[in-house]
């Protein structure tokens, strides 16, 4: 039999209590998985990086040939618009090749230029190939 004149102990939890808790967690877990799927919805699809990598990399390749077989002073631009071995990149990438001829200077000689390939594709995928030449 209860004695009524001891105060009540409560034991276990109340309805409310565990509501409370439920919505808590439910929090927790949506604060953690909302930005890891933003995160993972703009980062590159290795599909499309390996793509925009071997798309820079055949154009680097292009470039430097055509420097090999023409000289070093032929290297002012991209050859690719004047020559019919380049292929047209592909429906929704963008290839942006540069050939910077201002010279650098290393260890006080001017005789080299840089060369920066620039490959954009879907899905946030972006390769960026950089060549320092010399004249030599």
């Amino acid at each position: 039999m209860r004695n009524f004149s001891q105060p009540y102990q409560q034991t276990g939890f109340t309805l409310i209590e565990l509501v409370i808790f439920i919505v808590v967690v439910g929090l927790v877990i949506a604060s953690v998985f909302v930005p890891l799927q933003t995160i993972l919805e703009n980062s590159p699809n290795p599909n499309y990086q390996a793509i925009v990598t071997a798309l820079a990399q055949e154009r680097m390749e292009i470039i430097l040939a055509q420097r090999y077989i023409n000289g070093f002073a032929s290297l002012t631009a991209d050859p690719c618009p004047g020559l019919g071995v380049c292929v047209a990149a592909p429906t929704g990438y963008t290839i942006s090749p540069a050939v910077i001829t201002s010279p650098f200077t290393v260890n006080g000689d001017a005789a080299y230029k840089q060369i920066v390939v620039t490959v954009t594709g879907p899905g946030n995928s972006k390769a960026v190939l950089t060549s320092l030449v010399g004249n030599y």
